[in-house]
């Protein structure tokens, strides 16, 4: 029964997604500190794409992505080269 509970709220928490990409950004170190990421959410690719392009002119390390999203049947994950390449396409159907 415990199965069916954690299931179910996976499966309502995809559905309450509102932001479906993420762009997560490499933060400049402080001390001996390892490293450190902030991630940033957004409605759309768009959006996501914008916010991709300002850290990339800053010279950061990113990358960016799909969250979990019940009506879509993956994740994509972006990252290196495909970053330049993803900033510049033409976006092509809101999620």
């Amino acid at each position: 029964m415990a199965r069916r509970k954690v299931d179910w709220f996976e499966r309502k928490a995809r559905r309450n997604v509102k932001n479906h990409w993420f762009v997560s950004v490499e933060m400049p170190k402080r001390s001996a500190q390892t490293s450190a990421r902030r991630t940033e959410t957004f409605p759309t690719e768009t959006d996501a794409k914008q916010f991709a392009k300002e850290m990339l002119a800053e010279n950061r390390r990113i990358f960016a992505g799909t969250l979990l999203n019940a009506h879509l049947p993956g994740r994509r994950l972006i990252s290196g080269s495909q970053l330049y390449s993803w900033v510049r396409e033409q976006d092509q159907q809101p999620l």
